[in-house]
């Protein structure tokens, strides 16, 4: 599991711009670069057509500008192998088709506009890369100083865990860092399994503890197992929680610190083992780190 090509996509906006900057520098600064900018034409209603400067000027000023910044963020970066590109139309729609060009491993973005958090972004653009782009992305948002230390992985018994947790070993490896494995057990798991103890046992309290130690102790030995038994299994804890599966990932994010957190994504929508639909993307908008976002097997294996 390794980043050979990284296509970087920048709007130029501080955050974006350090977004870049860390995916290149500090995740994979090994890879090959390919920068990425979009120029998104502003609709020409009819009625104010007229009015508006012809046809191809934004574009031609949005071109101009975006050449001189793309020049000085490279050399920011102190590289002279970087790769740029300007391409006009809907910037999903082109980053996934350029990340195709470059044949990339890994797409970077960060937030839209100067944002600590991705919300506009990932509401618009970057909700969209993240569902459509044919390889893993790294949305970076409010990234540590240096390599994540510490990996916070949700998964659930799902075909894609084993790819997840294939990138979580070999990035665990390259950053020295620490993985907590997350599992979370839905409510409705909860109230089945809860509904048979309550039979065995004499009072409410006794029979949630039976169900809490049922429950823990199953899901903690499957995380276990979860482990490639070549990995320093050391790098790995595993931890349960209940209830909603977005809120509980992003609580433990929160008590962990985590600087990295991995998702994995399936078909033409987000999937994340034990998260699906819109919990995935709460946890998009609402991690205050890094979101690598994976794909099913094939490229950036």
């Amino acid at each position: 599991m390794r980043v050979d090509t990284m296509l970087a996509a920048v709007d130029f906006s501080d955050t974006a711009t350090e977004a870049a900057r860390w995916a290149i520098d500090v995740f994979a600064p090994s890879a090959r670069v390919a920068l990425l900018h979009v120029i998104d034409p502003p609709d020409r209603p009819r009625f104010a057509r007229d009015r508006l400067p012809p046809e191809g000027t934004f574009e031609d000023i949005a071109r101009e500008h975006a050449t001189a910044r793309l020049r000085e963020l490279t050399e920011t970066l102190g590289r002279t192998d970087i790769r740029t590109e300007i391409r006009t139309g809907k910037p999903y729609e082109q980053v996934a088709a350029v990340a195709t060009e470059v044949s990339a491993t890994l797409v970077a973005i960060g937030p839209h506009g100067d944002r600590l958090r991705p919300s506009k972004f990932l509401g618009t653009t970057a909700d969209r890369i993240a569902r459509t782009s044919p390889v893993p992305i790294l949305v970076v948002t409010t990234p540590p100083e240096n390599a994540p230390k510490r990996i916070l992985v949700p998964v659930a018994d799902t075909a894609l865990t084993p790819r997840v947790m294939e990138w979580t070993s070999a990035l665990a490896e390259r950053f020295d860092a620490h993985v907590t494995l997350l599992h979370v057990w839905s409510n409705a798991v909860y109230s089945h399994v809860a509904s048979m103890s309550y039979a065995r046992k004499p009072t409410e309290a006794a029979a949630r503890e039976e169900i809490t130690k049922e429950l823990r102790d199953a899901a903690t030995s499957w995380l276990q197992e979860l482990v490639p038994s070549d990995t320093a299994r050391q790098r790995f804890a595993a931890t349960i929680s209940y209830g909603r599966a977005g809120d509980a990932v992003l609580e433990q994010a929160h008590e962990g610190k985590a600087e990295l957190i991995i998702l994995g994504r399936s078909g033409t929508s987000l999937v994340m083992p034990a998260l699906l639909g819109s919990t995935v993307a709460s946890v998009l908008h609402e991690a205050r780190c890094p979101v690598m976002v994976l794909t099913e097997a094939g490229r950036g294996a």
